[in-house]
């Protein structure tokens, strides 16, 4: 397994097509919970179209895309993926077809969490991702799909084969040849090279993208700063001005509405609260795998003094600041933390067997109980422990 890994990550930073026994095993992601998961992103599509929506779903036949596609999409009675494209089967005849679903993971916990652990010995090898990798379903029969194409020359892509068999198609001879991924195999393809993907019969496939162009990493930094002057100067309405402008004394006319804003754009590029934010969301996307949007965290609950605790999502944890402020994300979640004591119980937590929460509460000392029984109520739910011996809500 470490020696798939390990040419997996070669072939990654070497921008090498490939197409190789897929690390993790065929059992590493629940094909039937996949399905499961499209079936409820496209509960909503059936009826009627949505609009910049997360998960997105779109249905294309040979003809292009189907807008709106209703019952074409699966319901309550397309229990199995067979069933499905039985039911299609009879209703198209026989043609072809592909569901695709842009960030269903999104929708269920567990499916997300055995994503993030299949991809994360690669991040291990090459490094997390500094922006998110966008995650896909694709449910095909018989289709080349040609519609989903806006990204995939500026992200490199790693294609799952759960069941069938997917086929990548250069755009361009010099990007290489055609290469069939089938059942169990994972196929890899460059950023920087378009092409299409071919799917084959029955076949369900987990694609994910990463992203490499330079210029993503560009608008993700400017998103935050928009965000940050936007916060800054609160409404302000755009002005319509005079032209020619009215100039001082023969001088060079100004327009302070528009050097109002440069203004502030300097300021806010200039101060720590910047760096914060971006460690914040590293720290986020890291304890995410990359996987973006995560799945909400589950209710939060007041856990007992006997409830037994167990380790459960790793916690990533980063300086914040010079003052032993800290950064604890979960699940891609995250909030600070002031001080040791909170290295103290997470050393504590990973020691063998469980521990209840009144132990933990005790070995904080007198007067710190609260905030230990306050910090594991947190962790519990962004899942960073769970309760032994009862089942918690995914």
């Amino acid at each position: 397994m470490t020696a798939a890994w390990d040419d997996l990550a070669a072939r990654h930073r070497g921008s090498e097509p490939a197409v190789a026994p897929a690390p993790g095993g065929t059992d590493a992601v629940d094909a039937l919970r996949a399905y499961t998961v499209m079936v409820r992103a496209a509960r909503p599509f059936r009826a009627g179209t949505r609009f910049r929506a997360l998960p997105d779903v779109r249905f294309l036949v040979e003809g292009g895309r189907i807008r709106t596609p209703g019952d074409l999409l699966p319901g309550p009675q397309d229990d199995t993926a067979e069933r499905y494209a039985s039911r299609l089967d009879a209703r198209t005849g026989g043609k072809g077809r592909l569901l695709a679903v842009e960030q269903p993971l999104v929708l269920d916990h567990v499916l997300w969490a055995q994503v993030r652990d299949l991809v994360a010995p690669l991040w291990e090898r090459i490094g997390h991702p500094v922006l998110p990798v966008v995650a896909e379903l694709a449910l095909g029969e018989g289709i080349t799909d040609s519609d989903g194409l806006r990204r995939e020359p500026a992200h490199s892509s790693l294609v799952w084969v759960l069941h069938g068999s997917v086929t990548v198609l250069p755009e361009h001879p010099q990007d290489g040849r055609a290469l069939t991924a089938g059942t169990g195999e994972l196929l890899h393809w460059p950023a920087g090279r378009p092409h299409t993907l071919r799917y084959g019969s029955r076949t369900l496939a987990l694609r994910l993208l990463v992203p490499a162009d330079a210029r993503l990493l560009t608008e993700a930094v400017k998103d935050v700063v928009a965000g940050l002057l936007h916060e800054r100067r609160g409404h302000d309405h755009v002005p319509c001005l005079p032209y020619p402008p009215a100039d001082e004394e023969g001088g060079v006319p100004e327009i302070p509405e528009l050097g109002e804003v440069a203004r502030d754009l300097r300021q806010v590029t200039g101060e720590e609260r910047l760096g914060r934010i971006l460690r914040v969301l590293w720290a986020r996307r890291v304890s995410a795998g990359a996987l973006e949007p995560a799945p909400a965290p589950r209710a939060s609950v007041t856990l007992a003094p006997e409830d037994r605790l167990r380790p459960a999502s790793p916690v990533v944890r980063m300086p914040l600041d010079e003052e032993q402020a800290w950064i604890w994300a979960v699940d891609g979640h995250a909030f600070s933390l002031r001080g040791t004591l909170g290295e103290r119980v997470l050393h504590l937590l990973r020691q063998p067997g469980a521990h209840t929460v009144a132990e933990l509460c005790a070995e904080a000392g007198p007067g710190r109980q609260a905030q230990v029984a306050a910090l594991l109520n947190k962790l519990h739910a962004l899942r960073g422990v769970d309760v032994v011996g009862r089942t918690d809500t995914a």
